[in-house]
């Protein structure tokens, strides 16, 4: 019985991380997500470089990502007038490196 208990306590300790970590991360990946689904569009359209127009969504993005515990050197490559590929593959870089933390 005391190992059965054990055994359960063990799996409600799993479930609480698991959901920390997903409630954790939920934000940072919809932002990215959200972000790459319009350079997107903008690449579909031929625009070769991130707009000036986005430094502002960039600058929040940034921040959410911070708090994340995206370290500062991670988001050099977040700003606007580079390559929209090149801005894509720095996020899906990051959203690796945010999967691959644990909490």
């Amino acid at each position: 019985m005391a190992q059965a208990n054990a055994e359960i306590r063990a799996a409600q300790q799993r479930h609480e991380i698991d959901t920390a970590r997903r409630w954790r991360l939920g934000r940072p990946m919809r932002v990215i997500d959200d972000l790459i689904n319009d350079l997107e569009i903008l690449n579909l359209r031929r625009v070769y470089r991130v707009p000036l127009s986005y430094e502002r969504r960039l600058s929040e993005v940034r921040k959410v990502l911070e708090d994340a515990g995206v370290t500062p050197s991670e988001l050099d490559g977040v700003r606007t007038r580079i390559r929209i590929v090149r801005l894509m593959d720095q996020l899906y870089a990051l959203q690796e490196s945010l999967l691959g933390t644990d909490v």
